[in-house]
């Protein structure tokens, strides 16, 4: 399998557990054609040429190095110039309660242990296209319960009602197809909605628009 961004992607794989991160490396950069590295830390991973023409996907270990930091409560990245860089994990044991801190942490994605390996090249295909990884549980609790306690904002710009319509259902983690069949309309309607969604509401990205659901809608 092989996809394109219309980036030069580049995706590390950050851990401790070298031989194992190495062979993943070389793993995903055999199943998605993109450049894949590993490193033990974060601040390994190079992003001097993270310009516009390029992206980095950083997907930690969380049982080994930065990874682990997130499990205790603290940001996973400190360093304010990997902020650019987009961020998930991996290798998470089943049964932790990690999803929702991740989330707000603002990592695009958490893929568990014993998930096989075309799950986790499918899952960074789906963040690379601005999407997150995360099970629709989490998505559903995080988006209500934000809407539960914020204080409602007037929203600067209006949205139509399909509008507001799509943009919840991004904001409760359905892809665009799943959004398609509920509203029995096409894959490139949704598309073409989303397109004029983010440029009315200055996002660029599924995440940027669900935060922005959540204090306005």
């Amino acid at each position: 399998m092989n996809f394109q961004t219309g980036l030069q992607t580049l995706v590390y794989v950050v851990g401790r557990n070298r031989l194992q991160n190495d062979l993943l490396a070389a793993f995903l950069e055999k199943e998605t054609g993109l450049t894949c590295k590993s490193c033990e830390f974060v601040a390994q991973a190079p992003i001097a040429d993270n310009g516009p023409g390029h992206t980095h996907l950083l997907l930690v270990d969380s049982q080994s190095g930065d990874g682990a930091s997130l499990c205790d409560g603290e940001p996973i990245v400190a360093d304010t110039e990997h902020n650019k860089c987009l961020f998930a994990l991996c290798n998470v044991e089943s049964g932790v309660e990690i999803e929702k801190q991740a989330l707000e942490q603002g990592l695009r994605g958490v893929f568990y242990n014993n998930a096989p390996l075309n799950i986790l090249s499918k899952g960074i295909q789906a963040i690379l296209k601005g999407e997150l990884w995360y099970s629709r549980r989490t998505l559903s609790q995080c988006f209500h319960s934000r809407k539960s306690v914020k204080t409602r904002s007037e929203p600067p710009v209006e949205l139509t009602s399909r509008e507001k319509e799509i943009i919840n259902g991004i904001a409760s983690g359905a892809p665009n197809k799943d959004i398609a069949d509920h509203f029995n309309i096409s894959v490139n309607t949704v598309k073409t909605h989303i397109y004029n969604i983010y440029k009315k509401i200055n996002v660029s990205n599924r995440l940027q628009a669900t935060i922005w659901a959540s204090k306005y809608l």
